[in-house]
């Protein structure tokens, strides 16, 4: 009864060893074929020597096998591949390990974009190399002077607006400000000084983010129509004198209840509007001296000193 149990015994732990022994090479076979193992993720790739692969074999090739071989382009899928990453490799290389240099033309076997995507952009924009220089990660667009010239049929709106409302932005490639990769979007102050004093000064600790500071210069500056600039209602009296500084002082010195009034009270919304008197004091005086006048102005001067 005692032997039978300790044979019993044994065979069980040599069954578990068994098992140890085979389950490592089980799970290495498993992982040769998951596509979603630790390698496609841009982890190490073991070396897989090409001349060991037979031809017939070339035709059976995964995803994972492909990865082995180019750990890189697995890196940069993983990473920046955007709708690529799911692609399986040979749905795009219909031809590999084929080039043979001086007897193969290399552009006839790489991978035609058009297969899957056709022109999206109009037969116009057809090079698509050009813009999307690496196709394994396409969203990731450098600054290009060829990406420059064809902002416009994406992006109509804006090429309006900068050629319509003239600036110095006008005669610059679209790169100058957007640059170093598609959608950057820039920094005003990487060119232009800021209007000085508009702000109140700040601790080190209070220092405003570069998003900040964007969005204090577009409240009034439209980036593609920069001059065209429109006034925030809220915009404080000192803000305007900054370039006002005559019309100013004599507001302020005037005494009159202008002088209590924000400045965007009568020129609101875009810069260089004037609100006529009659849209706040209606008809203040008899139609017949109103007709006779002509204007208040010829009374009462300018709306920043009136004359009483």
């Amino acid at each position: 009864m005692i032997l039978s149990t300790r044979t019993s015994i044994l065979s069980f732990l040599l069954l578990l060893l068994l098992l140890a022994l085979l389950c490592p090479l089980s799970c290495a076979a498993d992982n040769e074929t998951d596509p979603s193992n630790d390698f496609i993720t841009g982890g190490p790739a073991p070396f897989v020597d090409q001349k060991q692969i037979l031809p017939e074999e070339k035709d059976r090739m995964t995803r994972y096998q492909c990865m082995k071989c180019h750990p890189l382009i697995a890196g940069m899928l993983s990473k920046h591949g955007a709708a690529h990453r799911t692609v399986p490799c040979r749905a795009c290389h219909i031809q590999y390990h084929v080039y043979e240099p001086g007897t193969t033309n290399y552009r006839s076997i790489l991978p035609k974009c058009s297969r899957c995507h056709g022109h999206p952009h109009g037969d116009e924009l057809s090079e698509c190399s050009s813009c999307h220089s690496e196709a394994h990660t396409p969203l990731e667009i450098p600054a290009s002077l060829a990406l420059a010239q064809g902002c416009y049929v994406c992006h109509e709106k804006y090429e309006k607006e900068i050629k319509t409302y003239t600036t110095r932005h006008t005669e610059l490639y679209c790169i100058a400000c957007h640059h170093t990769k598609h959608g950057h979007i820039p920094q005003c102050l990487e060119c232009h000084q800021p209007h000085t004093a508009i702000f109140p000064a700040r601790t080190q600790e209070e220092e405003p983010s570069m998003q900040e500071m964007l969005a204090e210069c577009v409240d009034c500056h439209p980036p593609h129509k920069a001059l065209k600039a429109n006034i925030p209602d809220q915009t404080s009296n000192h803000t305007c004198a900054l370039c006002h500084r005559e019309a100013s002082e004599t507001l302020t010195s005037s005494g009159t209840k202008h002088s209590r009034l924000r400045c965007t009270r009568c020129h609101p919304g875009e810069h260089r509007t004037i609100k006529r008197c009659r849209q706040c004091h209606s008809e203040p005086h008899p139609r017949a001296m109103l007709e006779k006048a002509g204007t208040c102005g010829a009374c009462h001067g300018v709306a920043h000193s009136i004359i009483r």
